[in-house]
């Protein structure tokens, strides 16, 4: 009996080590299997093994917890930007899965990034997932980036030139990517000149004007130390990441979002995919302001009354009911790019 006390023992401080520091669990042993006689040795033997029993238990929930446990995700260290300016948006952007580097280690933070190129970033940070049919003269479905322009096109973000093509290897200047960022933010209630201080604002093109005062007063692309905004210049991949991952930090970005209340406003938004009006809101009316939808507004309600846009942008306007007489009103700043 003694024999089968100290197994039962040993078996208990092995169980115990794994989650007791030695000093501790010997004590224990010397405790159980030392010099003092134990008188009841049937009411010992019944307490080790159900001691045993449940260490036994604990240890492996341990295991398995430590298992299953994800580990935590650590930047990646680029050999080219340890003292660079835009190393931490580089780092976080790698994180969040948007950008990466090259095979031998590096970024190149200052080299100037494609169309194609940021349009894969912008997607890829905003998730974006809807698709367009495209049929640029110089696009290819065996071309890496055809589906992301598939996606930037239905977003609305780019829609190529006059003479149907995309350019997708072109570097996107400075005028371009505020275009671009400004259809994937929200715009209204926005203060401030802009860039028209700047020493060059006359060199930026008319159709971006807009656009870059827009992007400059929200703070996502500023101008340079010597007062010059450099419209014409080719984006770096620095700038690319820290311009695209401040809009992912600073948006208030949904993914798909339904309204069911009536009478009352939704507003401050990116709203990814589609922005549904549920039947749920009644007879009562819904107001919109301040979103950027990419993707479509669908009206579902039956019998609501009206559908009140005020600085708003999105693909489409969808009525889903045929006999649905609901009343959709335009207010200041209202782009419907497919109406």
């Amino acid at each position: 009996m003694k024999t089968i006390k100290k197994l039962a023992a040993l078996c208990l401080c092995v169980l115990l080590a794994i989650n007791m520091n030695t000093a501790v669990y010997a004590g224990v042993l010397d405790d159980i299997i030392g010099d003092k006689p134990v008188e009841n040795t049937e009411d010992v033997e019944d307490t080790e093994v159900e001691d045993a029993s449940y260490d036994t238990e604990n240890v492996t929930e341990s295991i398995n917890t430590a298992i299953d446990a994800e580990p935590a995700k650590t930047s990646v260290s680029f050999s080219d930007i340890g003292s660079h300016w835009a190393k931490k948006w580089i780092e976080n952007a790698y994180d969040l899965g948007f950008v990466s580097g090259y095979k031998d280690g590096t970024f190149k933070p200052d080299n100037p990034v494609t169309r194609a190129e940021f349009s894969t970033m912008l997607n890829k940070a905003i998730q974006i997932e809807i698709t367009e049919k495209i049929n640029f003269s110089d696009v290819s479905d065996k071309n890496w980036f055809y589906n992301e322009i598939k996606k930037s096109v239905a977003a609305g973000f780019f829609s190529g030139y006059e003479n149907n093509t995309f350019r997708p290897d072109n570097p996107i200047t400075r005028q371009e990517v505020s275009k671009v960022v400004s259809g994937a933010i929200t715009t209204g209630n926005i203060d401030g000149e802009g860039a028209t201080l700047l020493k060059d604002y006359n060199t930026i093109q008319e159709w971006a004007k807009e656009s870059v005062n827009t992007v400059y007063n929200k703070g996502y692309i500023l101008g340079y130390p010597d007062k010059t905004y450099m419209p014409s210049k080719a984006l770096t991949r620095g700038e690319a990441v820290k311009i695209i991952f401040e809009i992912v930090d600073n948006e208030n970005i949904e993914y798909g979002f339904n309204i069911t209340n009536y009478n009352e406003t939704y507003s401050s938004a990116v709203v990814v995919g589609n922005l549904n009006v549920l039947d749920s809101v009644g007879n009562g009316n819904v107001y919109i302001k301040n979103v950027v939808v990419l993707g479509d507004i669908v009206i579902s309600a039956k019998n609501v009354n009206s559908v009140v846009l005020t600085d708003v942008k999105a693909r489409n306007i969808i009525v889903e009911s045929e006999n649905n007489p609901v009343k959709i009103v335009y207010n200041d700043n209202v782009t419907i790019a497919n109406s």
